[in-house]
């Protein structure tokens, strides 16, 4: 399967996904229940940050690697699985910018 073949089956599978989530009951409640946990994450990452005063040296690969430890952490405590870990990864890895707007305070 080619590069493009793989985009557009992916695109399709990514766009369902999201009408799911957007469209049904059900997809509204993980929808709601995803974004919790990851307000609680970015939580978690922030405050961490700002405890090892590393904050306004911080490179985005750094973030990142900070994100998936505490989404790991986050994950064995509350027993989620590995498709909901790299959910929580990508969206509070998208916050950098948020992040970058804390450190100039």
């Amino acid at each position: 399967m080619g590069k493009f073949n793989k985009g557009v089956l992916f695109g399709g599978v990514l766009g369902a996904g999201l009408m799911w989530m957007s469209t049904t009951k059900k997809g509204r409640e993980v929808k709601e229940q995803l974004l919790e946990q990851a307000a609680e994450v970015y939580a978690e990452v922030k405050e961490q940050l700002v405890n090892s005063k590393k904050i306004k040296e911080l490179s985005q690969h750094e973030y990142i690697k900070k994100v998936q430890e505490v989404v790991d952490m986050y994950a064995v405590k509350n027993g989620l699985a590995e498709r909901v870990k790299s959910l929580l990864v990508k969206v509070v890895s998208a916050q950098w910018k948020n992040i970058q707007k804390e450190m100039k305070k």
